[in-house]
């Protein structure tokens, strides 16, 4: 009888994985629409990526069976067959009508079910007066006779020898072991693989075609994964009127756009180098240790950016401010949901529209960690490379590939892009758990990681001055985050955010400057594209920190709160009830304000570029 409840217990996990599979059939089918030239091969190609979430919402519901099957064998020493039958009586109809529901609110909206849609149940009127009544009688004859001749099928195929006499209580209690068992196994395609990172909706991002990522992604699995991370409310941050808002922060925006330029070109290669979790406290000019010696050496040969703050404390928020331009919310990255990071705008696409046709990204490690591949997907890059590019012999013991191979690979992809090209590259050796390969020279981990991805650094630099590249070259360093590190920094001190940004290049006009301006990773859209002569009204909260004109400042935010800091005054406050945790150099009550007018700014454009698009 066990035999029996084993191939039952596949056929079930089966069944689940055939069902959504059926449904992304029928969203493709409904929705081809929206496909824009999406080839049919790549369209197809997503039941590949979208089985992996598949997998893993089947998971939850095998382990919910299992746990059943365990109850009932400690209750009544038998496996419970009408358990099985009557759990999915319940949820055939419930998935098949949240299923049919996101192909056609995908057809409205051009997005899958989420937290936001179910926030229109409390408000039914509005649903019911924005379709028309044949819809909704279509829609439950629809459901009820698919629920119906699926819930025959499955009663008739998958459950269909499933045996249920009685045990003796040891014999009970052994196949309620097993049973507990095979509950465990389903962590395995629940987290969607053996890595480090678990399952998210970034594994659906496998393609540039967008409606291709939309058709892998498994609407359940999104609906839960964004109802559990839920971001802001409207009025969540409402400070002052709205006109007050407005007025405040267009004067900390103000610029009068007359700026110094650095390049001695308007199409320079650029080669952007993100690095992992370098901090004031590993580079000797921003008051830290002797670490980064060819930083420091470089630093003489660009212009050295010196008051620069990350937007906030983790790589997905670093890459956010970086690529797009774009502040972070407290406790909520806007990178681990495709729906919405799609809305924003990218400085890879911006380069696009002005003739830079070679976009290329690189990491070393796992590109679905933090859904970082759907924003790179995103973002417009055309080549990307990342862990499963590179042999097993080139990584680490856990975190992924050491930044020497990164960096002889991004090399050689800088070489063979055709100029303008736009390159950028992720460093890793600096995470957790610093995982380097060489001798230790710091006694600190960290200290000794960043060292090494700084020897790395120094010497791909070096090769790249001795190519013919050089002299048409833009290379900007520049670091994801600060770190609590060897200083042990809170989220309320503001080192904790100080980072550095270094230009240098043959594309520079300049050599051994510093600026001084406070500023923040996210200014690198509008001070960049400045330079290059392109508009930038759309990074809305980026600003040109070599405007003549400027207001420098930096917005800061972490999990429970968000600041301000400038040249003269720093700001913290607490996100639950706005107390202010540092709120030091105010003179005035608009002082006092300007961490939260920025925040509210913040959280006003995220509803209405969420709701509206692109602004």
């Amino acid at each position: 009888m066990m035999k029996q409840y084993l191939l039952t217990f596949v056929r079930v996990f089966l069944f689940w994985l055939l069902f959504f599979a059926f449904f992304r059939a029928v969203f493709i089918a409904a929705n081809y629409g929206y496909a824009d030239n999406t080839p049919i091969l790549t369209t197809l190609a997503s039941f590949g990526p979208g089985l992996r979430m598949d997998l893993s919402f089947s998971g939850y519901l095998m382990v919910l069976s299992a746990f059943a099957q365990v109850v009932s064998l400690l209750i009544q020493r038998k496996f419970c067959r009408q358990c099985l039958l009557w759990m999915h009586y319940f949820l055939i109809p419930v998935f098949a009508g949240l299923l049919l529901g996101d192909i056609n609110l995908f057809r409205y909206w051009g997005g899958h079910l989420n937290s936001e849609a179910v926030a229109f149940l409390g408000t039914p009127g509005i649903i019911l007066n924005s379709i028309h009544w044949s819809e909704v009688l279509i829609f439950f004859v629809v459901l009820a006779g698919f629920s119906w001749g699926t819930i025959v099928l499955f009663k008739r195929y998958v459950v269909r020898n499933m045996l249920t006499e009685g045990f003796t209580w040891p014999r009970a209690a052994i196949n309620a072991g097993i049973t507990l068992f095979l509950a465990a196994l389903m962590i395995v395609p629940i987290r969607g693989s053996f890595g480090v990172a678990p399952i998210n909706t970034g594994a659906a991002y496998f393609s540039n075609y967008l409606f291709a990522n939309n058709a892998a992604v498994n609407p359940l699995w999104n609906l839960a994964y964004s109802m559990k991370r839920s971001g802001i409310k409207d009025g969540q941050y409402r400070f002052v009127e709205n006109e007050v808002a407005e007025s405040q922060f267009a004067d900390l925006m103000r610029q009068s756009g007359e700026f110094t330029p650095l390049l001695n070109t308007r199409q320079p290669d650029i080669v952007v180098v993100l690095l992992e979790g370098f901090s004031a406290q590993a580079i000797e000019t921003l008051g830290g240790a002797p670490i980064t010696k060819n930083l420091e050496r470089l630093k003489k040969e660009g212009v050295f950016f010196n008051n620069i703050f990350s937007t906030s404390f983790r790589s997905d928020y670093g890459m956010v401010g970086v690529l797009a331009g774009y502040p972070g919310i407290p406790g909520y990255s806007i990178m681990q949901y495709p729906d919405k990071s799609r809305k924003l705008n990218f400085i890879p696409q911006k380069l696009k529209s002005e003739g830079y046709n070679d976009l290329n990204f690189i990491y070393g490690g796992d590109m679905a960690f933090k859904n970082l591949k759907s924003l790179i997907t995103l973002s417009g890059f055309g080549d990307v490379v990342d862990i499963g590019d590179f042999p097993l012999e080139n990584r680490g013991q856990k975190w992924g590939v050491h930044d020497e191979f990164t960096f002889r690979k991004f090399a050689s992809m800088i070489e063979e892009s055709e100029s303008p090209s736009f390159n950028f590259m992720f460093t890793l050796s600096s995470h957790e758990p610093f995982d380097v390969p060489m001798e230790r020279v710091y006694q600190d981990d960290y200290f000794n990681s960043v060292h090494y991805t700084d020897s790395c650094l120094g010497e791909f630099v070096d090769e790249l001055k001795e190519s013919a590249l050089w002299d048409n070259s833009l290379v900007v360093l520049i670091a994801d985050h600060g770190v609590s590190g060897p200083e042990k920094l809170g989220y309320t001190d503001a080192r904790r955010y100080r980072i550095p940004m270094l230009w240098t290049g043959g594309a520079l006009e300049v050599q051994d400057t510093v600026i001084d301006t406070y500023g923040s990773q996210a200014d690198l859209a509008a001070t960049l594209l400045a330079q290059l002569g392109i508009e930038t009204n759309e990074f809305k909260f980026s600003k040109n920190i070599l405007d003549r004109d400027t207001s420098g400042f930096a917005f800061l935010q972490y999990p429970d709160g968000f600041g301000y800091v400038d040249r003269n005054q720093f700001q913290m406050f607490d996100k639950s009830n706005y107390t202010p945790l540092v709120l030091d150099g105010a003179k005035n009550q608009a002082d006092s304000l300007k961490a939260k007018v920025f925040m509210q700014m913040v959280a006003t454009d995220f509803n209405e570029r969420i709701n509206n698009g692109k602004k």
